[in-house]
């Protein structure tokens, strides 16, 4: 047990906290220097938490005095104006735990506001470098959707739609997480990139650690994970219970950058997906087109027209043009 000082000077500071942070603003330098006293010590967070329980059964004018009579040592205040002022502050701290200051560790609300919230697209024909207030580097495909949210414990992205690259800033207090529907990847600091299909999610890693989980559209973890390392790839979908290992280039995953695009044995459906965010008019797969039908090419981003219109002498399918779209349909044997 710890000596009757040593918990007395603890309660102290704990107030003194307490009182300090009830009025500062959300970005103010005394909320960090408050969460660093905070979390340096597992004895700072109980006795932190005391003061803020007890304030929230506080029913009787002795517990104020006996509150008040620590408080007096912590506000600075010259001993003929310290009854006033003490009073003052256990008025304004009353007030701030009426509207939510007060719970365990106080600072939870605080904690849980966002410190940076953004949302980011491209268009046909756009692909996208920013960076972020943390120094990640972020790099969307075109026809990308991404919506970031900072807070001071994590960095949560959500990836909407589309594929971007991921140069994350290390920060070993803030994991950095993306949820791409299907998956989720957590990091600390690493150069990755995540592909969201409507059938899988593709996160190949250049270098670094990486995490990948499967979760569903309610977010609920799966126990199982998988770590990627450097050169690493994996997938994420609908018809496996876990992220599995793929023997692809992670490189690949990196060629929108320069202005390729890069197909390993990828279906109709990988095909028409990745080729639609490069042009106005989507690429439909009409069925039946056999999923045993895959196609590995190499091809620049402004040559995508032409490799659409010779697939027929790649696979056994036909490309009919509509006004709204451009159709993939399947046909008994190649031309």
């Amino acid at each position: 047990m710890m000596p009757r000082n040593h918990t007395d000077k603890l309660r102290e500071s704990a107030i003194a906290w307490f009182i300090r942070i009830r009025d500062a603003e959300a970005d103010d330098v005394i909320r960090s220097k408050f969460e660093q006293w905070l979390m340096s010590s597992q004895a700072h967070q109980q006795a932190y938490a005391d003061i803020s329980k007890m304030w929230e059964t506080f029913g009787s004018t002795s517990d104020l005095e006996k509150l008040a009579g620590v408080a007096e040592q912590n506000i600075y205040l010259q001993k003929a104006e310290r009854s006033q002022h003490v009073k003052k502050y256990i008025v304004g701290l009353m007030a701030a735990v009426a509207i939510g200051l007060g719970g365990l560790l106080g600072f939870q609300s605080w904690r849980a506001q966002p410190t940076m919230q953004m949302m980011a697209q491209t268009e046909v024909g756009q692909i996208k470098s920013q960076r972020l207030n943390d120094g990640t580097l972020l790099t969307m495909n075109m026809g990308t959707v991404i919506e970031v949210t900072y807070y001071r414990d994590q960095r949560l992205v959500n990836l909407k739609q589309g594929e971007a690259i991921f140069d994350v800033a290390r920060d070993e207090r803030r994991p950095f997480i993306i949820d791409s529907g299907k998956a989720k990847i957590t990091v600390l600091g690493t150069r990755f990139a995540v592909n969201r299909m409507k059938k899988l999610v593709r996160v190949s890693v250049d270098h670094g650690t990486v995490k990948v989980e499967q979760h569903d559209s309610k977010n609920i973890e799966s126990p199982d994970s998988l770590i990627l390392h450097d050169g690493e790839v994996a997938e994420v979908n609908a018809y496996r219970s876990e992220p599995t290992h793929v023997q692809r280039q992670a490189s690949d995953a990196f060629a929108f950058e320069k202005g390729m695009v890069i197909f390993e044995e990828a279906d109709m459906d990988e095909i028409a997906e990745t080729l639609s965010r490069y042009r106005k008019l989507p690429l439909i797969v009409e069925q039946p087109v056999s999923a045993k039908v895959h196609i590995s090419s190499m091809l620049k981003a402004d040559a995508i027209e032409t490799f659409i219109n010779q697939m027929p002498e790649m696979a056994p399918v036909s490309i009919v043009q509509t006004s709204k779209a451009t159709i993939i349909k399947g046909t008994s044997s190649r031309k």
